[in-house]
């Protein structure tokens, strides 16, 4: 039998074991998937004093790995914005983290999270600032059902170059 043969012979074989699986199973099984949807005023402020408070909304996909941690994609963009006269800003995020976590009780989880982000933040008084950081925050996630839970974060996603960007958010999720 000649490689490309035994190989499509494996995947072939793979396929159906994981058909038959998937068949045999009245309830569809937890993968670890979760998506999420936030409020999060940001608190855009520049080395002289002044800040803008745009609101944004934040989407983030994760998979959890292992039942004390998860990693997670995450973006974030401005909703609307503050319309100070002075100082008005927004920004623009993405980045991919990991989040520890522990349980407190049955349904209530402690976690942060830190990892590599980019930002785009434009302000009238700082001029605009495109670059990486590492972003981190930490929060309390409840469980509403099995499926849907909410969850209160800190995160500061940029801090570098005379301008920081931080806010408090306000999520909800669906495990999938």
């Amino acid at each position: 039998m000649t490689p490309h043969r035994l190989l499509a012979a494996c995947i072939l074989t793979t396929l159906g074991t994981t058909a038959a699986q998937a068949q045999t199973s009245i309830y569809p099984s937890d993968v670890g998937y979760y998506g999420e949807v936030a409020y999060t005023p940001i608190e855009l402020k520049v080395d002289g004093g002044e800040t803008s408070n745009p609101q944004a909304m934040r989407l983030i996909v994760g998979k959890e790995i292992h039942k004390n941690w998860a990693v997670e994609a995450m973006y974030t963009t401005t909703v609307s914005k503050d319309n100070k006269t002075l100082f008005d800003g927004e920004i623009t995020h993405y980045g991919i983290a990991i989040k520890p976590k522990v349980a407190l009780t049955d349904s209530t989880e402690l976690f942060a999270r830190v990892g590599l982000s980019h930002s785009n933040i434009t302000a009238t008084t700082g001029g605009e600032r495109t670059g990486a950081d590492v972003s981190y925050g930490m929060g309390l996630q409840t469980k509403f059902t099995p499926a849907i839970y909410g969850q209160v974060d800190y995160m500061n996603y940029y801090h570098k170059d005379g301008i920081r960007a931080q806010g408090y958010g306000i999520s909800l999720g669906y495990r999938f």
